[in-house]
């Protein structure tokens, strides 16, 4: 009888691990909305950088993700759950350096640096922490939950930037500090789960028979960092878009990410990360030459639509990333090396994302923003070859 209790109780005990986990996630995706849906907008009316400056931006920004390897492996000692607290503090300190301590643009690049430190080991603790609390290896079911939620959650964010500049006067020293709130209480609700850790000191984990992750890695790396960088700047730069605008294509988004994700992970238990990874390839191809084309349409309204309707659908092709991380958690031999690898495997993505955008900055100012999104189309085609390679488990 008392074994039964013992059950129950443990089986309570995960359930509250993992809700507690879940709503963590939702809260760093409400402010993780705020920040997105204002930050470009901040960077062009604060700073009134270039398109070659904004592309140099992502060298620092993206420096964490690079050294993503020798930070986990310095923090190994802490376990998991640990890392992602101290994280997600991080990211709430960050928040309030951008709003109210950064008085030149050097001190913004520092600020997003400790920032994008946070936000790098969150996206791989958030895979390996969440795979880890699934009981029955359904890792897509349980990624695509977890996304899911925190995707409708941004809602919340973008609704809060859009209401904010739209109606009541909004700064974006404001949005910050809300941002940071949030990112807080997330912290607030860390601490509660009761996460084994396997904290056994300084890891490094780079194995060849893991060769194939890699290279999806650095692909995935160059394919995120032309929409991150590139995509809102076409918007911003080249369309006029007000802040207020990108909060509702933002909840638009994610209205449409919260079924999405759940969808994505459902067929990636069901059809193998495979299928999943050549539909992305393919469609990133296509929206490349979606967005390449928009410098050749006359009617500026059609080509606002156009490119409208390729940041979205890029926004919610970004959750295939998941496909990724189940990839190597059913090849990983070893479970202690999981965290390690999503490391080692961000970081090679990062060597790509850090570079990349100055190319690209280099490119828009002699040529123009279209042929930009050539090369991403170029570099998501080799990615599709590399795809075709994923053999079954």
């Amino acid at each position: 009888m008392l074994k039964g209790k013992n059950i129950n109780n443990l089986k309570i005990n995960e359930q509250f691990n993992l809700l507690f986990f879940i709503i963590a996630n939702a809260l760093m995706g409400i402010a993780g909305g705020i920040n997105d849906s204002s930050f470009n907008n901040f960077l062009d009316h604060t700073y009134k950088i270039s398109a070659f400056m904004r592309g140099s931006l992502e060298f620092p920004r993206e420096m964490p993700g690079f050294l993503l390897i020798f930070i986990t492996g310095l923090l190994f000692f802490l376990g998991d759950l640990k890392i992602s607290i101290l994280a997600t503090l991080l990211c709430s300190i960050s928040m309030i350096g951008i709003g109210f301590f950064a008085p030149s643009y050097f001190f913004v690049v520092i600020w997003l640096v400790l920032y994008n430190t946070g936000t790098h080991l969150n996206m791989i603790l958030t895979s390996s922490i969440g795979m880890n609390l699934s009981k029955d290896n359904s890792f897509g079911k349980i990624l695509g939950k977890i996304g899911s939620i925190s995707t409708a959650a941004t809602i919340i964010g973008y609704l809060i930037i859009f209401l904010g500049f739209r109606f009541f006067g909004f700064t974006y020293s404001l949005s910050f500090l809300m941002a940071s709130i949030f990112y807080f209480i997330a912290v607030i609700f860390l601490f509660p789960i009761d996460y084994k850790a396997n904290a056994k000191g300084f890891k490094f984990v780079i194995k060849k028979e893991y060769w194939l992750y890699y290279v999806l890695s650095i692909f995935f790396g160059a394919r995120k960092q032309i929409f991150i960088t590139f995509a809102p700047w076409v918007l911003i730069k080249i369309f006029k878009q007000p802040v207020s605008n990108f909060a509702i294509a933002g909840i638009i988004c994610s209205i449409l990410g919260v079924g999405f994700r759940s969808l994505l992970g459902h067929l990636i238990d069901k059809l193998g990360e495979k299928k999943i990874l050549m539909f992305e390839a393919i469609s990133i191809i296509v929206i490349c030459f979606g967005y390449f084309f928009t410098g050749f349409i006359g009617h500026k309204n059609i080509a606002l639509i156009l490119a409208y309707s390729c940041y979205m659908i890029d926004n919610l092709l970004m959750a295939a990333s998941m496909a990724r991380s189940v990839y190597i958690k059913k090849r990983i031999k070893n479970e202690d090396d999981l965290t390690p690898t999503l490391a080692t495997g961000t970081s090679m993505d990062h060597a790509v994302s850090m570079s990349l955008p100055i190319l690209g900055g280099l490119i828009w100012s002699i040529f123009g923003y279209s042929y930009v999104f050539l090369l991403a189309a170029l570099l998501a085609f080799i990615n599709l070859m590399f795809v075709r390679k994923i053999t079954p488990v």
